[in-house]
C-alpha cells in the first residue's frame, strides 16, 4: 500500500500505478478510491477563522463508468447530464479549505447556513461575489459579509482571488488530468485535493506517511467506497 500511495503522490495514472505496484487495473481503481474515500472523514476537522473567502462552483453531472441496464436508465441519466452540480468552496487566510458537493443547480441557503453555524468562528468576515443565497442567510451579528466584485480587492484586504484560483485548479485537475470523474466520487476527489494542498509538504517520503495516517485514521471510512460503488448514481436534490 505504501508503494501505491507513493505512485498516487507522484501523480501517476491508474494504469501506471497498477504496472509499478504489480496489480490489475480494476484493483488499482479500487485502491485509489478506498484511500481517497477514507480522506472524507477529515472534513469534520476543518474549521474557518478570520477573513473567509466563499465561492459557488458549478460542475457537470457525470455517471462516468456506469453501465445502463435498460433504455429507461439511459434516458434518465441523459436528462441529469444536462444539469450542473453545485460545490460550495470555502477558504480562510490560514489555509484552511473545504469544498462541499451540495446538490443540483446551486448552493442553497440552508446549506450555507449549516457551514456558517458549524465551521465558521465568530468575528469572521465572509468575502464573496454576488450570491443571492448567501445574502439571504441569517448571519450572526458577530459575522460580517463583504461583497467583492470580480477579482478586485475591496479596501485592499477583502477578495476572493485565492479561492477562485483553487476552484479553477480543481476543475482543471478533474477535467484534464482525470478526464472527468463520476459525481458520486466527486467529494472523495475534493478531499484528495484539499489534503494535498493543505497538509502535504512536497516531501515525498514524509508525505507518504502523512497520507497513510490520514487514510487510515478511521477504518470504517474504507467501507464508504464499497457503498458508493454499489450505488449506480448519487442521490442529489
Amino acid at each position: 500500500m505504501l508503494d501505491y500511495i507513493r505512485c498516487m503522490l507522484e501523480g501517476k495514472t491508474l494504469r501506471a500505478c497498477a504496472a509499478e505496484v504489480g496489480i490489475s487495473l480494476p484493483t488499482s481503481f479500487a485502491w485509489r478510491h478506498r484511500i481517497i474515500s477514507a480522506l472524507r472523514t477529515f472534513e469534520n476537522n476543518i474549521d474557518f477563522y478570520g477573513i473567509i473567502e466563499f465561492e459557488q462552483l458549478l460542475m457537470k453531472y457525470s455517471e462516468k463508468g456506469r453501465k445502463y441496464k435498460n433504455r429507461e436508465e439511459y434516458e434518465e441519466a441523459k436528462k441529469k447530464k444536462q444539469r450542473k452540480v453545485a460545490v460550495m468552496a470555502t477558504k480562510d487566510r490560514s489555509g484552511n479549505m473545504l469544498f462541499n458537493l451540495t446538490g443540483f443547480d446551486k448552493v442553497k441557503r440552508a446549506q450555507i447556513e449549516q457551514i456558517l453555524n458549524t465551521k465558521i468562528s465568530n468575528n469572521s468576515v465572509i468575502c464573496s461575489n454576488h450570491n443571492e443565497e448567501l445574502k439571504k442567510t441569517k448571519v450572526q451579528e458577530q459575522r460580517k459579509l463583504e461583497i467583492v466584485i470580480g477579482r478586485s480587492k475591496k479596501r485592499g484586504v477583502y477578495s476572493v482571488s485565492t479561492i477562485n484560483k483553487h476552484t479553477k485548479t480543481f476543475v482543471g485537475l478533474i477535467n484534464k488530468k482525470f478526464r472527468g470523474v463520476a459525481t458520486k466520487y466527486l467529494q472523495s476527489y475534493i478531499m484528495w485535493y484539499v489534503v494535498t494542498h493543505k497538509y502535504l509538504r512536497k516531501r515525498l517520503i514524509e508525505d507518504i506517511g502523512r497520507m497513510l495516517n490520514l487514510a487510515s485514521s478511521d477504518r470504517r471510512a474504507w467501507f464508504l467506497y464499497r457503498d458508493l460503488r454499489a450505488k449506480p448514481i448519487l442521490n442529489l436534490t
